[in-house]
Order: C-alpha cells, then sequence, then structure tokens
C-alpha cells in the first residue's frame, strides 16, 4: 500500500523534530501537541500548507494534522489525490457545516476535513482519530 510523502512517520520519537517544534494548547487530554517550525516540510501534494501539527502521546507521534488555506474545490481535489496514492477504502459524509472524507489503511486513518472556514488533513493511528476530529469541531 502507498503511503502519503510527509516527513513525519507515526511511531517515531519527539526527540526527531525537538528543535523544530513550538508548543501549542494540546488537542486531546493526555497528548502534547506542537506546531512544527522547521523547513523540511513546506508543501504537500502541491499545496502550499499553513501550518503542520504533530501530536505526540508519552513522546511517541500519533498523529500529523495539516491546516490548509483552502477554497471550496480544494476539498474535492484533495480527496481525489489522496484516493489515488493511497489507494483503500474511501467513505464521505457531508452537511451543512462540514465534509469529512476518511480513508482506512492497515493501522492508521487519514481524514480531510473541510469546516466553513479551514481544510484540515489528519494522519493519525486509528484509536485516536475520533477524539483529534472533535477537537477540530468543537
Amino acid at each position: 500500500m502507498k503511503q502519503l510523502n510527509i516527513p513525519f512517520k507515526l511511531g517515531m520519537q519527539y526527540d526527531n523534530w525537538e528543535f523544530d517544534l513550538v508548543v501549542t494548547k494540546d488537542r486531546v487530554k493526555g497528548f502534547d501537541s506542537y506546531i512544527y517550525t522547521g523547513k523540511k516540510f513546506n508543501k504537500f501534494l502541491n499545496y502550499s500548507k499553513y501550518k503542520t501539527e504533530l501530536i505526540f502521546n508519552l513522546d511517541v507521534l500519533e498523529a500529523v494534522l495539516i491546516l490548509f488555506e483552502s477554497s471550496n474545490s480544494d476539498f474535492n481535489e484533495l480527496s481525489e489525490i489522496v484516493n489515488l496514492k493511497l489507494n483503500c477504502l474511501c467513505e464521505t459524509l457531508e452537511n451543512s457545516e462540514v465534509k469529512i472524507c476518511r480513508f482506512v489503511t492497515k493501522s492508521n486513518e487519514v481524514w480531510i476535513l473541510k469546516t466553513t472556514s479551514n481544510l484540515y488533513l489528519l494522519v493519525s493511528n486509528i484509536k485516536y482519530s475520533v477524539d483529534i476530529i472533535n477537537s477540530l469541531l468543537c
């Protein structure tokens, strides 16, 4: 199975990026959240990223959350690109306030979430995805 081309691999240690991280408000209770400020990751799939958040549990990377500046068409385009890259099960949910696309791989999930003002891409350990998604919707 193909993977998304990001320099952050789930399960890696905090030490790999500690000098390129700035503490931010914790997104999930018991986890540590950091904004990545390094230079190794400036674009993702030809999108200029706005912010990358790394979420750790006991110094182990459990989730990568990328916030994009976007237009409404970017959700569909990003979903199609990720679907082609991962080639896995995909489901989409939508209401008047949010669009969500979920891709399930063997041990991780990739979520694309479009709110009225933001577009997020979440790569996460399956057991933590719902808590992180809930933090984005609250």
